[in-house]
């Protein structure tokens, strides 16, 4: 009997692993996607009341990354359960679902075939747990309000309560994710009035609770709308008052171009009319709606002081999160009194540099104020410690005479701009006597002058000639920085750029004629800025000897006058202020000039 049941353990083994399911091998490569071919609820089901789905696919599969491509539509507290028994998937829920709601499950990318990996591309599983399954929609796009690039991965979300702090509290009642285009679709929507807002959820919680979490809202509530009244022809369908939403600030237009399974359409649809039941009339078709929503991070305004460090002897610098107002420094220890240092910003007031130029210890116990409070108590050390490499080793400090660096590219300079030559320190003194300048070989008398208060920048004027060479000489010590320290001599070699090497670029802006402030930049590789004009309504910008290549432009709507961009508040109801591009790249060659024409919205 004992052998009997041994065999018998034996064979049900052996057939459990024959069941086993394996990628064959062999033969042309598969590239069919699996299919459901069934299942418990059927798809778009009413009245569902148990605690599992089954779907029953056409060829073994498997899931993958589930967890972040499932999107569950109102959300879940917890993820469903998944289980795969044979060619069917066990969609099993660990909480009670909500009475008479509409729930969507869109998976996606995430179910692929055994074999080859092949997605069942964007799966979509809906059921009611009412006797009504919800058919309106909404769609958009995200984008970001700076650079206006599409917004990938972002949760766009759907409230029904108008409380502004219902992101901040309350998960969403519908909720979908955009894709590589910024695009978004909201389906299965009962109707009614909906908090719209878009989060870069980075906790994955549903709430906006992190002050690095990106964020869009419409400024007004949004209605969903029955899609098919722009996917006609239809005969009979009354078209509501709620189809089109009004205007938007967000925005909303009617324009479907932009958004993610969106039907072009063209003609007429069939609306009945209200005050004549029997009658049909033909309207337009309308294409459909089009939410944009600009995504933005909002401003921190807690001042911090992030932190201190020295840069080289007896020059610190503090690095604050936010620009610098107002800036109070004093000595603890040892106490100093009157002008014992000098302070530079850079040019976002983020970062201040000190010198300390007659200091009377080695390290610095240092009070910091910032905006009218006191940020923090620094201990630093005015000696930068030696490179770890050099460490237990007999070191020679490093030299303190100033760097000069010359505000030129490639030895070439604009016709019409100062040379600019930039100290590594504020400068005490300057010798005229050993400074030379030559055009070509005639030797002139350089008019300098200091472009700043710290003396930092020493400027020289001339009438460039093309084609003629310069040469600017510094002979030893002919400037002295606040530490006393005189700088090497050096020399700047250049020539003045052509008409024929380079190519200009004249901008005519049209601002419908209003005066609004608005800056305008030229923009180069990765969007670095090469040239910036601030504007009042209609303008002509020259942009003279610019180098052959590819530009773009961008221009900031300065609503509030302050010369720089700013970013939204959702508490306040302020979006980020508007940027819009101009909507090609230009291209210049040399010797050429190019007019280029742009209406501002």
């Amino acid at each position: 009997m004992y052998s009997l049941v041994r065999v018998l353990v034996s064979g049900l083994l052996l057939l459990a692993a024959c069941a086993q399911p394996v990628a064959p091998t062999g033969g042309p490569k598969d590239t069919t996607p699996p299919e459901v071919i069934r299942s418990v609820p059927e798809n778009q089901s009413v009245n569902f009341s148990d605690d599992r789905v089954t779907l029953t696919f056409s060829e073994f599969i498997s899931l993958k990354d589930i967890n972040n491509q499932l999107m569950v539509s109102p959300p879940l507290s917890e993820q469903p359960d998944f289980q795969q028994r044979g060619k069917n998937l066990i969609m099993r829920f660990k909480e009670p679902l909500k009475d008479n709601t509409t729930y969507n499950f869109f998976f996606g990318d995430a179910i692929v075939d055994l074999t080859e990996s092949n997605p069942l591309a964007a799966y979509n599983f809906t059921f009611s747990t009412g006797p009504v399954i919800d058919s309106l929609s909404l769609a958009g796009k995200v984008i970001n309000a700076f650079t206006r690039q599409p917004v990938k991965g972002a949760l766009v979300m759907l409230y029904d309560s108008i409380a502004d702090s219902i992101p901040y509290t309350t998960r969403p009642y519908y909720v979908a994710r955009t894709n590589d285009q910024g695009a978004f679709r909201l389906a299965n929507l009962r109707e009614g009035e909906y908090k719209m807002f878009a989060l870069s959820d980075l906790n994955g919680n549903y709430l906006y609770d992190m002050p690095t979490e990106d964020i869009a809202f419409a400024d007004s509530l949004v209605r969903p709308y029955d899609l098919s009244i722009f996917q006609g022809p239809s005969v009979g369908v009354r078209l509501p008052d709620s189809s089109v939403t009004g205007p938007v600030k967000a925005d909303v237009a009617a324009d479907s171009s932009n958004v993610a399974d969106t039907i072009p359409v063209s003609g007429t649809v069939q609306v009945r009319d209200s005050l004549s039941p029997d009658t049909l009339k033909a309207a337009p078709l309308r294409k459909e709606p089009s939410y944009i929503l600009y995504h933005f991070r909002e401003s921190d305004t807690t001042q911090r002081l992030q932190k201190g460090t020295v840069l080289r002897q007896d020059v610190v610098a503090l690095y604050f999160r936010q620009p610098v107002k107002s800036l109070q420094l004093r000595s603890l220890k040892p106490e100093m009194e009157g002008d014992w240092l000098l302070t530079a910003y850079n040019s976002r007031r983020d970062t201040v540099t000190l010198w300390v130029p007659n200091p009377v210890s080695d390290t610095l116990m240092l009070e910091v104020t910032a905006n009218g409070r006191v940020q923090d108590t620094l201990y630093l050390s005015l000696i930068p410690p030696p490179p770890a490499s050099a460490r237990g080793q007999l070191t020679v400090p490093p030299k303190r005479k100033p760097t000069l660096t010359a505000g030129i590219s490639a030895n070439r300079i604009k016709p019409g701009l100062p040379l600019v030559i930039t100290s590594s320190d504020p400068l005490v003194s300057l010798d005229t006597a050993r400074i030379r300048f030559f055009a070509d070989t005639l030797s002139l008398k350089p008019e300098l002058t200091f472009a700043d208060s710290l003396k930092m920048k020493l400027m020289l004027k001339y009438p460039w000639k093309a084609g003629v060479p310069y040469r600017l000489e510094l002979k030893d010590s002919a400037l002295v920085s606040i530490f006393g320290y005189p700088n090497d001599s050096t020399a700047f070699r250049f020539r003045a750029l052509t008409e024929e090497e380079t190519g200009s670029i004249k901008l005519i802006i049209k601002a419908g004629g209003n005066s609004n402030s608005y800056i305008v930049e030229m923009l180069g590789e990765k969007e670095s800025v090469m040239a910036r004009h601030v504007i009042y309504g209609d303008a002509e910008i020259d942009f003279p000897f610019l180098s052959p290549r590819k530009y773009r432009f961008r221009a900031i709507h300065d609503l509030n006058g302050n010369g720089m961009w700013d970013t939204g508040n959702y508490l306040q109801k302020k979006q980020a202020e508007p940027v819009s591009y101009f909507h090609k790249e230009t291209e210049l060659r040399a010797n050429w000039t190019v007019e280029e024409e742009w209406q501002l919205d």
